[in-house]
């Protein structure tokens, strides 16, 4: 496992003056926009970004870096939503979109990013799409390269999962790696994308706050407008 610090530029300014807010969404299982939703993340991706003002603009995700997770447990799904400078309007929701007796929990994580200083122990989790990029055979002389993600599983996702970490400001101590159900959402018409998706869970010391806080803010990897690379963190007691 990888153990180097990181030698990435420090976040911006920007990032550590921003309001980070998180909006905790418990779904109601009988409600058919739910299940609607989860079928198709590309309706999930709007239902998140109608949540948030029109006077954003067409791309209140990257104004705002918003980012989303869904945790699937066995007595329920709820969605996490995260966006810097201003929360979900939850009036904009459909009127039988959460569970019913169970609010949605607001609360801000500048105090959290603020105590996870150098040195510091966190738990971490992040729901991610692993890829790496592989050279086109459109790619010929004297043409940019485009190349093509080619999905990631396995140890190649865990060593994608280590790097990332490193450059996101942490040292893992004990990464955990899940296979996740694929991202399924609608490209155009009759275009449909499949996205692997790998939850890494774990234990990790931090080596760079001002990566960490970054990362945190604008995400991780591939597949952000479907849900995928908001990094979460806690701070870790020893048991």
């Amino acid at each position: 496992m990888t153990t180097a610090t990181t030698t990435q530029t420090p976040a911006s300014t920007a990032d550590s003056v921003a309001t980070i807010h998180l909006a905790r969404l418990p779904l109601n299982p009988r409600s058919r926009d739910v299940h609607q939703d989860l079928r198709d993340h590309t309706a999930l991706h709007q239902r998140v970004s109608a949540l948030y003002p029109d006077i954003l603009g067409t791309t209140p995700r990257a104004a705002h870096n918003i980012l989303y997770r869904l945790e699937r447990e066995r007595t329920g799904a709820t969605l996490l939503i995260q966006s810097t400078n201003i929360t979900i309007n939850r009036n904009a929701l459909p009127s039988n979109y959460t569970a019913p007796g169970v609010d949605v929990e607001y609360r801000e994580i500048g105090p959290l990013l603020d105590w996870a200083a150098l040195g510091r122990t966190v738990r971490y989790r992040i729901d991610a799409n692993p890829t790496k990029s592989q050279p086109s055979p459109k790619d010929g002389p004297g043409k940019r390269p485009r190349g093509r993600r080619i999905p990631l599983t396995g140890e190649d996702a865990v060593t994608w999962w280590e790097r990332q970490a490193e450059r996101a400001g942490l040292t893992l101590n004990l990464s955990l790696d899940s296979p996740q159900p694929p991202v399924l959402a609608t490209r155009g018409t009759n275009r449909r994308a499949r996205l692997t998706v790998t939850r890494f869970d774990g234990i990790a010391t931090i080596t760079n706050p001002n990566n960490l806080r970054h990362a945190i803010t604008t995400g991780i990897g591939q597949g952000r407008a479907y849900g995928l690379g908001l990094l979460s963190i806690a701070p870790h007691h020893e048991q």
